[in-house]
């Protein structure tokens, strides 16, 4: 009567330990085309808020953001943003346009798939300090009412790229 349990425990153990999500070793290749299902569902989108963003003066996602993302604050600069478009922007982009809620959730799933596999292969993903630029961005943000939604949402393919350059490079280290 004693094997059987054991068995029984082991099985489980294997079984409890299967990749449910794809491992870190095949993110490099996910990355591509997880960039790319945040690229299309932005397109669907894109049009409509760009066009709402009306002072072209201001840039939220300036080049001194990448200059972070590529520095040695980058993971936490990333880590932010991410919070930053899942917390604020996204929420406040559905709320002022019923229209394009389900494509605004929708790319806020992906976002967080994204984020969540970032924190799951610790190499891409592991940080603590603040990030200067971010302050920054949202400060603007918050000032700018409901034009920074229509900014930040305008500005989502920028932060896309931002984010693959960061990735990018952190793939060859």
């Amino acid at each position: 009567g004693e094997p059987l349990p054991v068995l029984l425990l082991l099985l489980l153990l294997l079984l409890g330990t299967a990749p449910a999500q794809p491992s870190c070793q095949h993110f490099p290749k996910l990355l591509p085309t997880k960039l790319k299902e945040l690229r299309v569902k932005f397109e669907e989108i894109k049009d409509y808020f760009q066009s709402k963003d009306e002072d072209l003066s201001i840039q939220l996602l300036s080049s001194d953001l990448l200059e972070e993302f590529k520095g040695t604050l980058g993971c936490r600069s990333v880590s932010e943003m991410m919070g930053f478009y899942m917390e604020e922007v996204l929420p406040s982009a559905m709320r002022t346009s019923t229209e394009h809620q389900h494509s605004v959730g929708d790319l806020g799933n992906l976002l967080l798939s994204l984020r969540a596999m970032m924190r799951r292969c610790h190499r891409f993903f592991t940080c603590d300090e603040s990030s200067r630029s971010v302050k920054n961005i949202r400060e603007t943000f918050s000032r700018m009412h409901k034009n920074g939604i229509y900014k930040a949402m305008g500005e989502f393919d920028i932060f896309i790229n931002y984010i693959e350059k960061y990735l990018t490079m952190k793939r060859k280290n």
